[in-house]
């Protein structure tokens, strides 16, 4: 009972974020959407990095709080956030930039099913749990991030030079 609270209480939190990010970002005079983009990336990266690192892969502890709650976090971020983004934009949103908030966020939801499928495949899920150890699930997510992180990267890099 107090897992399924925490659960909707952390989805709420989610869900309110991304509200007030669509509703911020609709208010910004110029903004361009492979900027977001990079910005993701370089989230995705740092976080990869941090996974990745000696710390953590030395420790088990540290292992299983990234495989098992960070990446539940990053998960159910990475589908709630947009969607409140996208959502609190086009509601609630007044500003120059409030259709391309709701476009970006819009994408990025639908475009960011297919690695998130992945992740809960190899890393989160419970045939994941049950097939593969701590360490290999560690390493998984770390290179999920990268490989992630990278790939928006180089989008909106390409975007950029374009523009």
């Amino acid at each position: 009972m107090r897992h399924r609270f925490l659960f909707f209480l952390v989805l709420a939190a989610f869900a309110t974020a991304g509200c007030w990010l669509g509703i911020t970002l609709s208010r910004h005079p110029k903004l361009e959407w492979f900027k977001l983009l990079n910005i993701v990336g370089l989230a995705c990266d740092f976080l990869g990095i941090l996974v990745l690192s000696e710390i953590a892969i030395s420790s088990e502890r540290v292992s299983q709080f990234f495989v098992n709650w960070l990446a539940g976090l990053l998960l159910w971020g990475q589908t709630v956030v947009p969607l409140g983004a996208a959502t609190g934009s086009w509601l609630f949103g007044e500003g120059p930039s409030q259709s391309l908030v709701t476009q970006f966020f819009t994408s990025y939801f639908v475009y960011s099913l297919l690695p998130l499928a992945v992740l809960e495949g190899f890393v989160f899920g419970p045939e994941a749990r049950a097939r593969y150890g701590t360490t290999q699930r560690s390493r998984a997510f770390g290179l999920w991030l990268l490989i992630v992180g990278t790939l928006a990267q180089l989008v909106a890099a390409f975007k950029d030079l374009y523009t």
